[in-house]
């Protein structure tokens, strides 16, 4: 058998196809991320992690990767500018971020001070949002656009906001919201600048396709934009609109729906110039899809286009409908935030499993003395003697057919507790062994191809599937999770992946695999005494900001990392974990009301003699170390 080789890891686990060429695998079989595409630079993740470790740094781990998010601001921005010349287009592209998919402040402040060179802007859909928003770019001129419903006092903060020197664009939801708007603006004597939301009949497609079209939430309907304009000209506030938004859904996974979406839309801007509207904005929204599973298709996690080729379709399709119209062609905006900060991200744990099988009773004598065990076991290791390759399907059927009859001569009381355990145990031994032959087999016989379930183990990993990667969980989502080290060496045990709540929903069994969707992820048998770490990829959209605290698990350790030349890394911040008390207080509890009822509780048993002094003081200093201890597992 040829020796296991790092591309053959790389193969297994796709990390060519969904990296983005921003993870490898290094020579010491080691998981390395790279500041940008290609870039000959990298850090070793096992490293950084142990160095981390070191710094009393503890798993979880969430490591922001500065550079790569400051490398896909700026290759969104290229691409659109490739597209610009290549086209002869007319007129400018900006990039904004919406902040609900990220919005921890940390990083927010680093996209607003990317921004300055890149001319990004800020996205909002709520007066907290809007607040945030406004700390950060105040000082910079960077402009922001308001989406979502609005109350007055919504309009009236972007108003007076406006007045003292923010660039801030407020997009009209409903025709109800433009009344208001009106009313303030006339009340305050500011003059707002204007965007409108048009609901399209096109649709995107996958988990967020009811975004768009004729049933979407948001958006006025075509006959409403007439109604909308005619309101405005009443008011001598038509000028006042600049800006025509649009948004079909979150990871677009077809080109042609983006396509479609884009003629509509460009049509409605040219027929609103020729209404008088002097638009100069077409904001096309998000979408712009990652692809998490490295197929490069139509599937709800992935996407079958490239950044350059849906930067050169938007160019395309809108300076063609508007040289047709004979319009002039829009500044275009899109809010691309999955794509801008997926790939920073990545969340580093613990497998918490360690080598049980020294506890294992042994099992091996019934092989070599058969005839003292039941019919049915006896039947069983007949099979793992003289399994082949001819009788493989056989075999297997009989297989499962005599671990049932286990279960049932076992639960009639005719199989006792170690005749069932010898039933499991020759069970496993007889599936690995046709596993091992099913290996060689092309093709695989259908029947046999969902056997290996049977063989996968649940690896219980240092980690809350509800607050760190909780899409995966409400909507299946597929993010590439990598064992981080030991990828010179063949992974030799199928997984789950089990996180530390209790709920048994917590648990991830659906993965990136070589070709495509899985139902188990090959890790390696863990060694005695070994830390094994495994990362979960692409999680940077999202994932940080719809977190629960399910068992009251919070925020995970973060550590801001930057690339350095000369010392490799930089840590730039590290933002601690919750601890207990933290927890607690985000569901009302007070840690020193808490210290405060158990002790004098414990005084009472103290002063009743049903607990000793030293007990109650013990006790209480846990119970205080507790509070101030990370949420998460240590040793």
């Amino acid at each position: 058998m040829a020796k296991w080789s790092i591309n053959d890891s790389s193969k297994i686990y796709n990390i060519d196809n969904w990296g983005a060429e921003l993870f490898s695998i290094n020579k010491k079989g080691n998981v390395c991320v790279h500041p940008s595409p290609n870039s000959k630079y990298s850090i070793d993740l096992k490293v950084l992690v142990d160095d981390l470790i070191k710094r009393k740094i503890k798993p979880p781990i969430l490591l922001r990767f500065m550079n790569i998010l400051e490398g896909r601001i700026a290759s969104i921005a290229r691409v659109f500018k490739n597209a610009i010349h290549d086209n002869n287009y007319p007129a400018k592209y900006q990039t904004f971020y919406p902040i609900k998919v990220n919005q921890q402040r940390q990083v927010v402040e680093a996209i607003a001070n990317f921004g300055k060179k890149y001319n990004i802007g800020l996205e909002v859909g709520s007066k907290p949002e809007l607040v945030a928003a406004i700390s950060m770019v105040t000082g910079s001129n960077l402009p922001i656009i308001c989406n979502g419903y609005k109350d007055t006092e919504f309009i009236e903060t972007v108003l007076f906001a406006t007045r003292v020197g923010y660039d801030i664009t407020i997009v009209v939801e409903k025709l109800f919201e433009l009344e208001k708007i009106v009313e303030v603006s006339q009340r305050t004597g500011i003059v707002p600048k204007l965007g409108i939301r048009v609901k399209l009949s096109s649709k995107g497609i996958g988990k967020w396709s009811t975004s768009g079209g004729e049933d979407a939430k948001f958006g006025l309907r075509i006959s409403e934009i007439i109604a909308a304009i005619g309101m405005l000209k009443e008011n001598n506030m038509l000028d006042c609109v600049k800006l025509l938004h649009f948004h079909v859904g979150s990871q677009i996974t077809k080109i042609d729906k983006i396509k479609n979406a884009l003629i509509e839309g460009t049509r409605i801007y040219a027929e609103m110039r020729k209404l008088g509207v002097n638009l100069e904005f077409l904001d096309i929204g998000g979408g712009l899809g990652v692809d998490y599973d490295g197929s490069k298709s139509s599937y709800f996690s992935s996407v079958n286009y490239s950044l350059e080729e849906y930067a050169n379709d938007v160019i395309y399709q809108v300076k063609n409908i508007c040289d047709d119209a004979g319009v002039p062609c829009p500044n275009i905006i899109s809010e691309s935030g999955r794509a801008t900060v997926a790939h920073y991200s990545v969340l580093v744990t613990d497998v918490l499993n360690n080598n049980t099988q020294t506890l294992m009773p042994d099992f091996e004598p019934i092989l070599s003395d058969p005839d003292k065990l039941s019919p049915t076991v006896k039947k069983l290791v007949d099979i793992y003697k003289s399994i082949d390759k001819h009788s493989l399907r056989e075999d297997y059927h009989d297989t499962i057919q005599l671990i049932q009859e286990s279960v049932s001569l076992f639960n009639l009381g005719y199989l006792n507790m170690n005749e069932r355990a010898n039933a499991e145990w020759i069970c496993g031994r007889i599936i690995r062994k046709i596993n091992s032959i099913v290996e060689k087999m092309k093709p695989i016989p259908d029947e046999l191809q969902n056997f290996q379930l049977s063989l996968r183990q649940t690896y219980f990993a240092n980690f809350s599937l509800f607050q760190s990667i909780p899409d995966s969980w409400a909507i299946d989502q597929l993010f590439p999770i990598v064992p981080i080290q030991r990828l010179d060496e063949k992974p030799d045990v199928l997984t789950s992946i089990a996180d530390i709540t209790c709920d048994s929903d917590g648990e991830i069994t659906s993965f990136v695999g070589e070709n495509g969707r899985t139902k188990a992820l090959p890790l390696h048998k863990i060694k005695v005494d070994e830390q094994y770490y495994i990362g979960f990829f692409l999680i940077g959209a999202y994932q940080e900001i719809l977190g629960d605290m399910h068992n009251l698990f919070g925020d995970t350790n973060a550590v801001h990392i930057t690339f350095n030349k000369k010392t490799n890394y930089k840590i730039d911040t590290v933002i601690t974990g919750d601890a207990t008390w933290e927890s607690l207080k985000y569901v009302q509890y007070d840690s020193q009301e808490i210290l405060k009822r158990v002790r004098n509780n414990l005084e009472k048993d103290v002063s009743l003699q049903k607990v000793s002094i030293e007990e109650s003081s013990h006790f209480l200093e846990l119970l205080d170390r507790t509070l101030q201890s990370y949420t998460y597992l240590g040793e």
